[in-house]
């Protein structure tokens, strides 16, 4: 049985997306399943435990020869499309006309927000085309509770499933808790996207008195999107701010073991991957409610911040002066968190039970995961 999973973008702006829809590969692959990306053509480098498909051409007719070509059946061949607005939910939609079975799911892009992002433009888009091809999905995943209550809003008449995206608890930072760090380090690991806030995050920095300071630090990583000339701008101002660019794989868990503090004054987001990440190795989130994880509040696993300037700024002041043991606790506690709820153990457990209730030929359990 196949697991496709159709996106519009492996670019690493777009990888909280696609390398959350193929984390748990190997795990379903020892299910019975095996996984597929399907991707606009260009330069990708081939996963453990995915089969990478290039698409030369997005329109219905290259969809009708794949489908040859591949001997898709849809008793045996699931299709889950991620995103909106895009190829994507067109092909999830002509696939269900033909049998197939499809789970979509948009991964925060119709969050309130985002919809008032080019307003106009997406509400015609949505009520015309995107919604009514959207309502057919056999299901429509949510990744966040707070995005399945607005699904369920929007598409009333639709399955909304919750299960989040997932990731992989790295086993050698489970002591990483214990340390203390040289310097008290913020980290900010996401796209530099307006809707990131990062440079609302650079201004609250530079108002604070840890500004300069050489016992903190902020570090920004992650890919431009069109935020890195305000950035520099203000980066010239500090001593203890810097922007390192993107990191990836042993860079990126080196920084995250380093790391104190994840910080993400985003507007809206479906479910961060980085931010699951940074909790999984034991790094306190400061967050705003956009960020859709409101049990770092309930729990007390962190800080919460708005989108302003200086309630960032008060946030950064308070949160520098937290002592060791309150941190050390923090950082326990949100390592199991992650591990109880957003492991990729967790969420394929929730994926067979999906699975065996949308494909009949399905009959895969999750014990011994």
């Amino acid at each position: 049985m196949r697991i496709i999973n159709i996106v519009d973008s492996v670019s690493h702006v777009n990888y909280g997306i696609w390398h959350a829809s193929i984390v748990n590969a190997g795990l379903m692959k020892r299910k019975g399943f095996s996984t597929e990306l399907w991707y606009p053509a260009t330069d990708f480098s081939e996963l453990p435990n995915v089969k990478a498909i290039p698409l030369y051409d997005t329109g219905i007719k290259a969809l009708k020869r794949i489908i040859n070509e591949k001997s898709l059946d849809p008793l045996q061949d699931i299709i889950i499309t991620h995103g909106s607005w895009k190829f994507a939910t067109r092909w999830g939609g002509w696939l269900k006309k033909r049998g197939f079975k499809w789970i979509y799911v948009p991964q925060g892009m119709l969050e309130p927000w985002a919809m008032q992002q080019k307003r106009l433009k997406k509400k015609l888009y949505f009520t015309v085309i995107e919604k009514k091809i959207a309502a057919k999905a056999d299901v429509i995943r949510a990744v966040s509770l707070t995005e399945m209550k607005n699904l369920q809003t929007l598409f009333p008449n639709s399955l909304v499933q919750f299960i989040p995206n997932g990731v992989a608890i790295d086993e050698g930072m489970k002591e990483r808790y214990l340390k203390m760090h040289e310097k008290t380090r913020y980290l900010f690991l996401s796209r530099l996207h307006h809707k990131k806030n990062v440079v609302a995050l650079a201004k609250a920095w530079l108002a604070s008195t840890i500004n300069n300071d050489p016992a903190f630090e902020l570090l920004i990583a992650g890919p431009d999107q069109g935020e890195l000339e305000k950035l520099n701008s203000l980066l010239r101002h500090s001593s203890n701010m810097k922007y390192i660019g993107s990191v990836y794989g042993a860079q990126k868990r080196q920084i995250l073991d380093e790391s104190d503090f994840y910080i993400l004054p985003s507007f809206s987001e479906g479910l961060p991957s980085a931010l699951l990440e940074a909790m999984g190795a034991g790094v306190i989130p400061i967050i705003t409610e956009g960020c859709n994880i409101p049990d770092v509040f309930n729990y007390d696993l962190g800080a919460r911040i708005t989108t302003e300037k200086e309630n960032i700024t008060k946030v950064l002041e308070e949160t520098s002066k937290w002592n060791f043991t309150v941190m050390q606790d923090k950082s326990k506690r949100n390592m199991e968190f992650i591990s109880h709820h957003y492991s990729i153990n967790a969420i394929t457990s929730m994926q067979l039970e999906l699975l065996n209730r949308v494909l009949p030929a399905a009959t895969i359990t999750s014990n011994d995961m």
